[in-house]
Formats: C-alpha cells, sequence, structure tokens
C-alpha cells in the first residue's frame, strides 16, 4: 500500500494541482486500490497522518509518498520516526524546496510519481536529531535541512506569519520571502547571548547573530548557506555569523546565494557531530522552516540512516 500524504496550500496550491494530475494518470487509476490519499489540513496534521498510519498499517505499507514542501517533509519524517523502515517518497511542490537541491534531485512532478512507484531511487539520509527546552519542558525532533538560531529563527518566524505571506503572494513576491522578512526583522535584530559547545569544546562565542547547524548546503529558498554540507556524512556544517552591523548584515545576505559568505570575517565555519547551545534568554530557532523557541538545544546526527525515495 502507498500512503500519499498532500499539502494542498503548498508552494500556493502547486502540490493539489499536481496531485490532479496524478490522478487522472493511468498508473495511478489502474492501481488505485493500492493508493491511499489523505491531504493535511493544518500545522502538524501531516505529522500525525504519518504517525498513525504507521502504527496501525506498518507491515502493509509500501512507501508514504509525501506532496508538498520542506515543511510538510519534515512533518512526515517526525510521524513516521519511529519506523525506520519504512520508505518515504518525496515529490517537491513547496515555495523552496530545498531538500531536493540539497540531494540533487532533478526529476519532479508527474515523472517524479512514476519512477517512485516503478523504479524508485533510494538515498539513505543522516536526519538530524534536535532536543529543544523550555519552560514547557522538551521535546526531540528530526531535522532534514537545518536547524538555525538568532535571526535565523526571527526571519523564518516572519515568513509563518499568515498576513506577511498572503501579502507576499498577493503582490507575487513569494520568490523574495526571505529576503523580505530579513528587512522585516532587521530593524528589531540584535544579536544573542549563547553558550556554544561543538563536539563537547566551548566556543568563545559569547554573542552571535546566527549561528546555523546544516545537514546539506541550501536553506531558505536556495541560498548556499554551507558549500560543505553533506546529508551523507556523519558530522554537520556549522554556521557562525559574528555581531555584525545592520548594514553589513544586507551586504553579507546576498553573498549567502553564492556561497562567497564564508570568506568574510564575520563568518566562521566549524565541522561537528554535535553541537550544544544554550542561553539565559529566548533563543529563537527554525528547523527545516518551523519556528520556535528555546533556552537549551542538543543536535546530533542520527546513528541510523532513513529511505528516501527522490526519484
Amino acid at each position: 500500500m502507498f500512503l500519499l500524504i498532500i499539502n494542498p496550500e503548498a508552494g500556493h496550491g502547486k502540490a493539489e494541482k499536481l496531485f490532479r494530475e496524478i490522478k487522472n494518470d493511468p498508473l495511478y487509476q489502474n492501481h488505485k486500490e493500492n493508493f491511499q490519499t489523505h491531504f493535511s489540513k493544518y500545522k502538524g496534521h501531516a505529522e500525525k497522518i504519518a504517525e498513525e498510519f504507521c502504527t496501525l498499517y506498518h507491515d502493509l505499507l509500501t512507501c508514504l509518498i509525501v506532496i508538498g514542501g520542506d515543511g510538510t517533509l519534515h512533518e512526515v519524517i517526525n510521524g513516521a520516526k519511529n519506523y525506520p523502515d519504512v520508505p518515504i517518497g518525496f515529490i517537491p511542490a513547496g515555495s523552496g524546496n530545498d531538500f531536493a537541491r540539497g540531494v540533487g534531485q532533478s526529476t519532479r512532478g508527474l515523472s517524479l510519481f512514476r519512477n517512485i512507484i516503478e523504479e524508485p531511487e533510494c538515498h539513505s539520509i543522516r536526519v538530524g536529531i534536535f532536543t529543544s527546552f523550555n519552560e514547557h519542558g522538551s521535546s526531540q525532533r528530526y531535522f532534514l535541512n537545518s536547524i538555525g538560531f538568532g535571526m535565523d529563527g526571527r526571519i523564518v518566524e516572519a515568513v509563518n506569519k499568515p498576513a506577511f505571506r498572503k501579502w507576499t503572494k498577493y503582490f507575487r513576491l513569494t520568490s523574495f520571502i526571505y529576503s523580505l522578512a530579513l528587512l522585516k526583522v532587521l530593524p528589531d535584530l540584535d544579536p544573542v547571548s549563547i553558550d556554544l559547545k561543538i563536539d563537547g569544546k566551548k566556543i568563545e562565542c559569547e554573542k552571535a547573530t546566527m549561528v546555523t547547524i546544516t545537514n546539506h548546503p541550501y536553506y531558505g529558498g536556495g541560498m548556499k548557506i554551507s558549500p560543505n554540507a553533506n546529508y551523507e556524512k556523519s558530522s554537520f556544517q556549522i554556521i557562525i555569523i559574528e555581531p555584525t552591523p545592520k548594514w553589513k548584515i544586507l551586504s553579507l545576505f546576498l553573498t549567502v546565494f553564492t556561497g562567497r559568505h564564508l570568506s568574510r570575517k564575520e563568518v566562521h565555519e566549524w565541522e561537528g557531530q554535535t553541537v550544544h547551545i544554550s542561553s539565559l534568554e529566548p533563543l529563537p530557532f527554525q528547523a527545516d522552516g518551523q519556528s520556535g523557541e528555546c533556552y537549551e538545544c542538543c543536535i546530533k546526527k542520527s546513528p541510523s540512516t532513513t529511505s528516501i525515495f527522490v526519484g
């Protein structure tokens, strides 16, 4: 049995349009009895669907197929995290599609659906695991792309506000949504006070504009935040940006699209298998484009791999 989880809002309706094409394809029509289809209706719903189906039909599931963006894939990975032997297929239909870039996924749309069903190409992904702590307790989750603190978290928090997304869609500015979000948060942006350890070693960095831990090079809709990151490695790349004047952040931001920001003196790159970050003040963060706040976070690579069909 194939379970299709579709986020109809992904890509401003792109995912729903793609599913209509898939539904009319002979491959789907001739094997309808092998497909279960569910649409996510709210934030976290895709995660709930994946968890319920893995629990109830684990032995019958051939593959969970996600049609949506990186946020939808993030939810499904977390919903299925207790069932690592259930493969996940991903058909990108979001706005950013950074995971597809990161794994070199070139086939898209209906052709990709056919490949996943008939001749799937499997990538074994070492996902990241983060445990965050705040006043409500602790939470452990997986991430595929990156987790970032400080400016990273503030930008994604702005991007995820419904009014902001509606405004950018109305004026057809969705391709620039991260750049516009930076301009929105920049006037009130201050460095965060942190205590940072990489592989147990304390890093001399009392304040930072941003700390991002990456599993592959891309984030924010194609920005090359960490050219040296690779999802197959047992380690992360860690990008630290020192406290930087606001006017300088804008020029630095432009270089991220090419990866040339690594040559700037304010930017430092580390590599490590574990990262521990904490602060006495709430730390804004994002993980795969999902925003939150914490006082402490422990990040590590999963000891096992997750199978994702990408072509």
